[in-house]
């Protein structure tokens, strides 16, 4: 009884046994060939390999070919191929040269999902996106992640409004300005005086600290992310 196997099940197989000349032309594909390439065997067969190969990957593929034709055996090298239907597919190949009959055989197999798989696992893995705070000029209001609108007045969202527009940090003479004070006149202690009512407000309102630094020497820095908000756009809690 012939151990090959009939040839309606070769379809049905996991990897794709892929035959190549010597100057790197498919001279027959068998298995799961459609499965894995999108290509009907008859469309592969010759065809140059490289035709195939992602652009990215052939140089490395080159040079794995040229090894095995020196004699080394391949039995995990991956690269990536372009499907009839334009996805990219990773293989891994195990592959032999015969040098007596000018051919390289080669197993294909399928491993993409290895990779889908990783990408699940590394978005799992990495650290959560802070969810930004708002802050709204109509009615002036500042809404913390998760929770309820603060009221601010209208001096509280000119600070507020001067640090969401100055990501590295405000000075304080730009915050003074923003509140239409001279800057020369102005007395900086109620800036100071300010920013602490300011923080115990959204405490009281929301048990959370006001993510703002004091930045010595120069001002102040609001370091979460915050977005402003139009007259008309409704703030809610994100």
């Amino acid at each position: 009884m012939s151990a090959t196997p009939p040839a309606d099940l070769m379809p049905m197989l996991l990897d794709a046994v892929c035959v190549v000349s010597e100057s790197g032309v498919f001279l027959s594909v068998t298995g799961a060939c459609e499965q894995i390439f999108g290509y009907t065997p008859q469309e592969m067969v010759g065809r140059p390999m490289m035709d195939l190969i992602c652009e990215a990957d052939r140089p490395a593929t080159l040079a794995a070919v040229d090894q095995l034709m020196g004699g080394k055996l391949q039995y995990d090298f991956e690269n990536r191929y372009v499907r009839k239907d334009g996805r990219l597919v990773h293989i891994m190949w195990s592959a032999r040269w015969y040098p007596d009959k000018q051919i390289r055989v080669a197993v294909a197999r399928d491993v993409s999902e290895r990779y889908v798989e990783r990408a699940a696992l590394e978005d799992k893995l990495a650290p959560a996106q802070p969810q930004p705070w708002q802050l709204c000029d109509s009615p002036p209001c500042l809404v913390p992640p998760g929770a309820s609108p603060i009221p601010l007045s209208h001096q509280d969202y000119t600070v507020l409004a001067t640090l969401a527009a100055h990501h590295q940090g405000a000075s304080r003479r730009a915050i003074v300005e923003a509140l239409g004070k001279d800057y020369w006149t102005y007395d900086r202690r109620s800036l100071d005086t300010q920013m602490r009512r300011l923080r115990r407000k959204v405490e009281q309102a929301c048990d959370r600290e006001l993510p703002v630094a004091t930045l010595r020497g120069m001002g102040y820095r609001f370091y979460d992310p915050i977005e402003s908000r139009r007259r008309g756009e409704v703030a809610r809690p994100v």
